[in-house]
């Protein structure tokens, strides 16, 4: 031990009379560190740590999926309410089944109206999570039926909007109008779904288990509806293989029992941690490789820096070795303030790495579960400890076997600084640098090979402009306003938007594309009809008049929707030109007629058989590096879904007219208030950052790789180019006397 302590000692007084080479190593040290475990702070609260609940190894995601496509590796599809209850009561190996959506609302009746992000649940979610509440109950199985409406409170929506009263319980709250009873508040740092935008509240399925109007079918009675995701808990013994094995047994006699809307479902269970990490998982991993790379580029520059100095130290480190110092003691001597220089880094690239996590996040700004959770823990600190440990070895190991004490005491006896041990210094020099120059390429080519794609991507046709394009979304009370009401108020809101100066149009769509909500609705060809078990679907948009020319979509047949196109007015729609190629290739669509599978309700049933009047441009949606699906789009004022997501296009900055917009809104209704403000550009950053993957660029594309090429040997002309420069002015006199 007192051995030790003298090299520590000794190391420090080394290291500070070096002062030049100490900072340059460890900022070297701390920018490959810091990088490092900047990027396992994200894996850790990502990919390793378990999620926040009991047993949460036995939680399994259920999804559905159509078994003409194969079976998904991942669990990645809704599910149908009613196929969830019958998988509740007949399987064997899960001990409940829950189902979940999400969705945004407003809230009133105290102050200001406000925006909230709420869940629908049935009351099973609770148990299968094994979640107590703080304060009061959670949901009742009778509470998921029609005419029950509690809500459940997240713990900071209680402390911001109730002020931490615990006399909370009992009130009511209205959520887009209707009343809601609060029962229960949950715990802090409790969250259901875990994903990037918390839920403020949960409500049960209640109101998706009422009739809008007598003679319709409520959504939880609907096979066809996939509106849900679903949980459940393995029972105690049973691994996910069995429970797939009774799931699809269960699937295969629904698919008998429902032809028409089963026939080609199949259910999937994978781990909950699985389906929450789902597509960003290779990301993640690509990054921390990455970032492993530059880790190691670090330490093979450390080490040639402290090569360098070996050199200079050879008289030292050979009078050391003349008076007794054993090679082991040398080496020792030579880890240990590699050791000092490693952590002196790694305290550094902490700090740095505390700074980069937010640059991190901001690659994930959507889609990143558990987002907030990322930070510097006792495991991202104990791994940047052991990794300054590692790399303080690994950097320290190779110069330090370079100590031969026998060759270094003739150093000192013939002074010759041209031995046979100064050229072996140089060859591992030379092979470090070969070294560092392979991985940097291998750097340099991957992060090219991105570049190329990103350049790609950000040049695909969207099939709109993206530019001057800003949205926002708002609520309407769902007691104030029918769908005609819904329908008037949304026609006079755009006339009154379009009027504001700088706005060059206004329209609105249920869905936003780009905006990662996608709906697939099915159809049938009234000329070509099928059963409805093989009915297609099709990507499926509500939009009012002027939706295409404010999005700047082309037409290539037939007209845009206008104001012909009311709620009372003869049924149409406009098909996307894949539509119209998939399904209708050697005939005109102008005219035909489809049925769709959507409607308001009974009352309005002769809606479903529509004329397709035009022909628009395709549109991307999402998953850029893919085709453009086949999509179609109805009239808004045909089918009230719901308050559509405002698209205005701008004469100059969109984000400037969002005072004016939320001011009109207000005038019109006063707790209506404007909500998710963003620019479509915004929406199109998301999906470029979701695509960290290659786009039409092969990975062995000869562009990128001559490019990194030629990059690297301008860069190394550089570097040898002001050495030689220097040497060319030196004095020949003076360099043969110090030879």
């Amino acid at each position: 031990m007192n051995s030790l302590m003298q090299d520590f000692r000794y190391g420090v007084r080394q290291l500070r009379r070096s002062l030049g080479f100490t900072t340059i190593a460890i900022l070297t040290i701390a920018l490959g560190i810091g990088s490092a475990t900047a990027m396992f702070s994200v894996v850790n609260a990502v990919l390793l740590r378990p999620l926040p609940f009991r047993h949460a190894d036995r939680l399994v995601a259920i999804a559905e999926y159509d078994t003409r496509h194969g079976v998904p590796k991942n669990a990645t599809g809704s599910v149908s309410y009613p196929n969830m209850v019958d998988l509740r009561t007949r399987n064997r190996s899960l001990t409940d089944v829950a189902v979940y959506g999400w969705s945004e609302e407003t809230i009133t009746g105290r102050g200001e109206p406000r925006h909230v992000g709420l869940s629908r649940v049935n009351a099973s979610l609770f148990k299968i999570l094994d979640a107590q509440p703080y304060l009061g109950r959670t949901f009742t199985a009778d509470e998921d039926q029609p005419g029950h409406y509690p809500v459940v409170l997240s713990y900071q929506f209680w402390r911001t909007y109730f002020s931490g009263n615990k006399d909370v319980i009992g009130r009511n709250i209205n959520l887009n109008g209707r009343p809601y009873h609060v029962v229960g508040v949950m715990p802090a740092g409790f969250q259901f779904p875990i994903t990037s935008d918390t839920r403020d509240l949960w409500i049960t399925v209640s109101r998706d288990a009422e009739s809008d109007s007598p003679g319709d079918t409520p959504v939880t009675a609907q096979r066809g509806a996939h509106m849900f995701n679903a949980i459940a808990r393995l029972r105690d013994g049973v691994t996910i293989q069995q429970a797939n094995a009774d799931i699809s047994s269960i699937a295969q006699a629904l698919t008998r029992e429902y032809p028409n809307s089963n026939s080609h479902s199949g259910i999937l269970a994978v781990s909950e941690l699985q389906f929450l990490v789902g597509d960003v998982r290779t990301p993640l991993l690509i990054l921390l490789v990455a970032v492993g790379l530059v880790l190691l580029i670090a330490c093979v520059n450390v080490a040639n820096l402290l090569l360098v100095r070996g050199s200079d130290r050879l008289r030292e480190i050979g009078i050391r070795a003349a008076l007794g110092a054993s090679r082991l003691r040398l080496m020792r001597q030579l880890m240990m303030e590699s050791i000092l220089l490693s952590i002196a880094g790694a305290a550094l690239g902490i700090f740095l790495a505390s700074c980069m996590i937010s640059g991190v996040l901001r690659l994930y700004p959507e889609n990143l579960p558990r987002a907030d959770q990322v930070g510097i823990d006792l495991r991202v600190l104990l791994f940047s400890t052991a990794l300054a440990i590692v790399t303080g070895i690994l950097f320290g190991l190779v110069p330090s076997f370079q100590i031969a004490p026998i060759s270094l005491v003739a150093n000192i006896r013939a002074g010759d600084r041209t031995s046979t041990s100064s050229r072996g210094h140089n060859r591992l020099r030379s092979g470090l640098v070969i070294a560092e120059t392979a991985v940097g390429v291998m750097l340099l080519i991957g992060a090219g090979l991105l570049l190329r794609s990103l350049h790609r991507l950000a040049h695909v046709d969207l099939g709109l402009d993206p530019n001057h394009l800003l949205t926002a979304s708002f609520d309407l009370s769902e007691t104030r306003y029918k769908p005609d009401q819904q329908d008037r108020f949304v026609h006079d809101l755009l006339a009154r938007l379009n009027s504001l100066p700088g706005v060059v149009g206004a329209a609105g769509a249920l869905p936003l594309p780009l905006s990662n909500d996608n709906w697939g609705v099915s159809f049938n060809l009234m000329d070509h009809p099928v059963p409805e078990a093989n009915q297609p679907s099709a990507a499926f948009y509500l939009v009012t008049p002027g939706f295409f020319e404010t999005m700047k979509m082309p037409l290539v047949r037939g007209r845009f929707f206008d104001e012909r196109d009311q709620r009372n007015s003869a049924p149409v729609m406009v098909i996307s030109g894949s539509f119209a190629k998939q399904y209708f290739p050697h005939e005109d669509p102008i005219g035909r007629k489809i049925e769709i599978g959507a409607d308001e309700g009974a009352a309005r049933a002769k809606y479903k058989i529509r004329e397709v009047v035009g022909i628009v441009g395709d549109l991307r949606i999402n998953e850029l590096e893919r085709d453009p699906p086949a999509a179609y789009y109805i009239p808004l004022s045909q089918l009230m879904f719901g308050t559509p997501t405002l698209v205005l296009r701008t004469q100059g900055e969109p984000m400037t007219l969002t005072t004016a917009v939320g001011k009109t809104l207000r005038e019109m209704d006063a707790d209506a208030p404007l909500y998710n403000v963003k620019t479509m550009n915004d929406y199109l950053a998301l999906d470029l950052g979701r695509e960290s993957l290659l786009y039409e660029i092969p990975p062995r594309d000869p562009m990128t790789y001559v490019g990194v090429c030629v990059v690297l040997g301008i860069v190394a002309l550089l570097a040898s180019y002001i050495p030689a420069l220097r040497a060319t002015r030196l004095d020949p006199m003076v360099a043969l006397r110090y030879e």
